[in-house]
């Protein structure tokens, strides 16, 4: 009952200052750009991974750049004033404008792109074909039907044409950013896009199946130049120093470069309630995007749950086996001191793309097996800590008794360590479960990046966020309360005298 007052204590307070953010009527701001040269010398924001912080530096060298993680952040920024600019294609200028009255973006170009869709280094036979492809529905026109069905103001609306994929030359692993309407988004829980149907188009002429995965902006090409993945699209930007590492098709459109900016139009003004109400249908109800946080929670708790448990089993066998000899577990503390400094994000994409880098595992599995090896070293380390704390007297006194020396170890001496170290062990699960939001790295939708995909779509940076804060709450909540019950009672029935010890 605590918990649960707690929660809806938090889940109201978040709400209002979600309504308060971004439900209000902004003000109206004294000086609205009106040309490029206006920006130079202003805050301009930048996406982490693009092109676009040499494009800034170029057009406007006496700016600071700020950089964000996604468009919906930029676009944030940019709203409430923390930056005064961001460069984007048109194509998504269109969509930002299209969803958001308050921004705009000028008339005037800072550049011309080439898109293209990438292709792995043990795929260039696959490119070959897609360049015929190219060719031939260009000359037909079908290609110009495409890009304006799609890239227009209302191309995240279309629909791409069905085609059931029979993949008889085999299947195409296909990897995306899905933030990028028109060119590659999730509707319905579907992919769509311009550069989605154009493949789709593909492997229905030459016979391929695809499959579609979804990671971080930045790790898009990396995933596609290590070959773990055969195809990335996301409207990618073709530059001589991508081309060294990737292998683009011949463009698959043209457009320019623009600048977006608050158009110092205050939005319509609404209650909080109202607010409230607008941005959870927006963000949860509208095209079934529930069910991608459903979805994501789900694989939340596997990756969590999974590497706890296998963790914890493993981090015991760890400590068995470093009381074999003092050279394995001279080892065993180097791995956990290097696995104590290493980053688990860089641990996640050495396994994703290094270690299993020709294999079809799961990425999901590769999550869990990651979090698994980082949680074992740390409870093994704890384990040092409480076996070291007990008293030798009382392994002694175990095996005057008859004990031999396994069954002193986990009849006397560990419920005892555990007992001393539960809480901090119990710290240590949480941490696990708030560091599994950085799995949308190597290829895994869970929650958090199931409320990016939602942002990605709607450019609304907070609601999305705070039930994603409200899951995060209850998942560390429920699973600590399911780990304390199996482990208190262990050390209860083996240690008659929890507080006395």
């Amino acid at each position: 009952m605590k918990t649960l007052m707690k929660l809806y204590k938090l889940f109201l307070m978040l709400l209002v200052v979600s309504g308060l953010l971004s439900g209000c009527g902004k003000k109206e701001d004294t000086k609205v750009i009106q040309s490029v040269s206006e920006l130079n010398g202003r805050d301009m924001g930048c996406m982490s991974g693009s092109i676009f912080d040499a494009l800034i530096a170029e057009q406007f060298p006496d700016s600071k750049i700020v950089y964000y993680t996604s468009r919906s952040e930029l676009l944030l920024g940019l709203t409430s004033g923390k930056i005064d600019g961001f460069i984007s294609d048109e194509p998504v200028a269109m969509m930002m404008k299209n969803q958001n009255p308050g921004v705009d973006y000028l008339e005037e170009a800072v550049g011309e792109v080439e898109y293209g869709i990438c292709f792995s280094e043990a795929n260039l036979d696959k490119r070959s074909e897609f360049n015929e492809f190219l060719a031939k529905i260009k000359e037909s026109g079908k290609l110009k039907e495409l890009q304006e069905k799609w890239i227009s103001p209302d191309g995240a609306k279309q629909k791409k044409e069905e085609h059931d994929l029979d993949g008889r030359n085999g299947t195409l692993r296909c990897v995306t950013t899905p933030d990028a309407a028109p060119f590659s988004f999730i509707s319905n829980n579907e992919f769509q896009g311009y550069e989605v149907e154009l493949l789709n188009e593909f492997c229905y002429e030459y016979g391929y199946n695809m499959e579609l995965s979804t990671v971080s902006f930045d790790a898009l090409l990396t995933s596609v130049a290590m070959n773990k993945y055969d195809i990335a699209l996301n409207g990618i930007y073709i530059t001589e120093e991508r081309a060294k590492s990737v292998n683009f098709c011949t463009p698959t459109y043209t457009g320019r470069d623009v600048v977006m900016i608050r158009t110092g139009t205050a939005s319509e003004s609404k209650g909080i309630l109202e607010s409230i109400r607008d941005s959870f249908y927006k963000n949860f109800i509208e095209e079934d995007r529930y069910k991608l946080l459903i979805d994501g929670t789900i694989v939340s708790i596997v990756i969590s749950f999974a590497s706890i448990l296998v963790g914890t089993l493993f981090g015991l066998i760890v400590y068995i086996l470093s009381t074999l000899h003092r050279s394995i577990r001279a080892v065993l503390d180097a791995m956990q001191e290097s696995l104590a400094k290493l980053p688990a994000v860089v641990l996640l994409m050495l396994l994703f793309y290094v270690v299993f880098k020709s294999s079809s595992i799961d990425a999901t599995l590769v999550s869990i097996i990651g979090f698994s090896i980082i949680f074992a070293f740390t409870f093994y380390g704890l384990l040092k800590t409480g076996v070291a704390s007990i008293d030798k007297g009382q392994n002694e006194a175990a095996l005057a008794l008859g004990y031999d020396r396994w069954l002193a170890f986990f009849r006397v001496v560990l419920p005892q360590a555990l007992n001393v170290i539960l809480e901090t062990y119990l710290s240590e699960v949480i941490a696990l479960i708030k560091n599994t939001s950085i799995v949308g790295y190597v290829s895994v939708t869970d929650i958090t990046r199931s409320s990016d995909i939602i942002r990605g779509r709607t450019y609304d940076a907070l609601f999305p966020l705070i039930i994603v804060a409200i899951v995060y709450y209850l998942l560390c909540t429920v699973e600590v309360a399911m780990i304390r019950i199996p482990f208190q009672a262990y050390i209860n029935k083996k240690v008659h005298y929890n507080d006395k010890i």
